[in-house]
């Protein structure tokens, strides 16, 4: 495992920017479903925006807390090769970077999910006003494909970061 103290480095600005855009677009999803709901009157729209509100606060409580986490439970942090390959570079400097470098992947989840709330929201309403299935099934899942390949170009990324 990586050192016991690692020294710590703020979020990089892509982290940054990442999460501005995924807590934004999550606003912009309940302000789909207040447009939806004075049309439908349905509460139960709600329903989406709430719950990925809830995953964007718990993963921003997780990013701002990531040393102390690491710290007290590093069993939580479950990338077991690339600690591996941290721990094996000399200096904390490296791995204190590497460790920061992890959660811009976090960020990228966040502004994924905004997308994805946003669209979801929409499907779900259109749905609802329309009385027949949402086209937006396959934009769904298309996001989520482009979502597991942009975290594994982000590991890679911090692999080769490491490597040199």
């Amino acid at each position: 495992m990586a050192s016991k103290e690692l020294k710590r480095y703020g979020l990089e600005g892509a982290a940054k920017t990442l999460i501005a855009i995924g807590t934004l677009l999550i606003l912009f999803s309940w302000i789909t479903v207040a447009y939806y709901f004075n049309q439908s009157g349905r509460a139960v729209l709600f329903i989406v925006p709430f719950i990925f509100t809830c995953v964007l606060i718990l993963l921003l409580l997780i990013i701002k807390y990531r040393y102390t986490l690491f710290e007290k439970y590093p069993y939580l942090m479950n990338l077991p090769s690339l600690f591996y390959r941290i721990k094996s570079k000399k200096g904390s400097d490296n791995q204190s970077i590497a460790f920061s470098m992890i959660f811009t992947v976090h960020a990228l989840v966040i502004a994924f999910m905004g997308l994805l709330s946003i669209i979801l929201t929409i499907s779900i309403s259109f749905s609802t006003n329309a009385g027949r299935a949402s086209p937006f099934l396959y934009a769904y899942l298309a996001i989520i494909a482009v979502l597991i390949v942009s975290v594994l170009l982000q590991y890679r990324r911090i692999y080769l970061k490491l490597s040199k």
